[in-house]
């Protein structure tokens, strides 16, 4: 009897962690802001299980920032954005219930200041919630550095246990990063580089599992993207040396 619990114990954890299981966040409509300006971030998360998750708790931060030349931890940024829900770089939203292949629409709002730098935002985000009378916590790339993220990731799998070592706490599954931007002068072709570079970045975190996952329309969608993107940035990179 113990053992058959223990192994629907361990079926059950992999079914949670699974990338073909994990909550979907999708649905990204992310800010392009100029200093002094607050805009709308919003997306969905959809219940991918069998059954309902309780006590849903999503948190969000505002982690670092990025130009071609440099990138900065956000707590070292002067006049670095806000959440405007908290007045600060971290905010936490309680969602409730998700009831099975329901997608629950999260909004909030990106406040600058008029001395706000240009550049790129990440956002990570944290998802803990309850399902079959169990605690799940589901975690973004953004709260790993890039050597944890690396030796995690060896051989093309994900070895969760390293990450729940490396961060101190349960990591139940991987969740997608996201970014905004914050220019003070755009034209329209930076406008769709930046929406590009934004969907293929919160798209790219799933083809770790590219082996492990069912195939599914993301999978076709964060290719055409991608392609889309490359055959942009090439046509920008020789209009660039026209140029000179």
């Amino acid at each position: 009897m113990k053992l058959a619990i223990f192994l629907a114990f361990i079926m059950l954890s992999g079914y949670v962690s699974s990338p073909a299981h994990v909550p979907n966040f999708d649905n990204f409509h992310t800010p392009v802001l100029k200093p002094g300006e607050v805009g709308k971030f919003n997306f969905t998360i959809e219940n991918r299980y069998v059954n309902s998750m309780y006590n849903v708790t999503l948190n969000i931060g505002i982690y670092m920032w990025a130009t071609e030349q440099d990138h900065k931890d956000i707590s070292k940024v002067s006049g670095h954005p806000v959440i405007k829900e908290s007045g600060k770089t971290d905010y936490t939203m309680h969602l409730g219930k998700i009831a099975p292949h329901i997608n629950k629409t999260v909004v909030f709002h990106i406040a600058t200041a008029s001395s706000t730098p240009d550049g790129v935002y990440f956002v990570r985000f944290s998802l803990f919630f309850d399902y079959n009378a169990s605690h799940y916590m589901m975690w973004s790339r953004g709260y790993f550095s890039n050597s944890v993220w690396d030796n995690a990731t060896v051989n093309h799998t994900l070895n969760l246990d390293y990450l729940s070592q490396a961060i101190g706490k349960p990591v139940d599954g991987i969740v997608p990063d996201s970014s905004f931007s914050v220019k003070s002068d755009l034209t329209w072709v930076l406008y769709i580089l930046i929406a590009l570079t934004t969907i293929v970045g919160i798209l790219a975190v799933y083809t770790y599992f590219k082996e492990e996952a069912i195939s599914n329309p993301a999978d076709e969608k964060y290719y055409e993207l991608k392609g889309k993107y490359k055959s942009l940035e090439r046509k920008l990179k020789e209009k660039k040396k026209k140029a000179q």
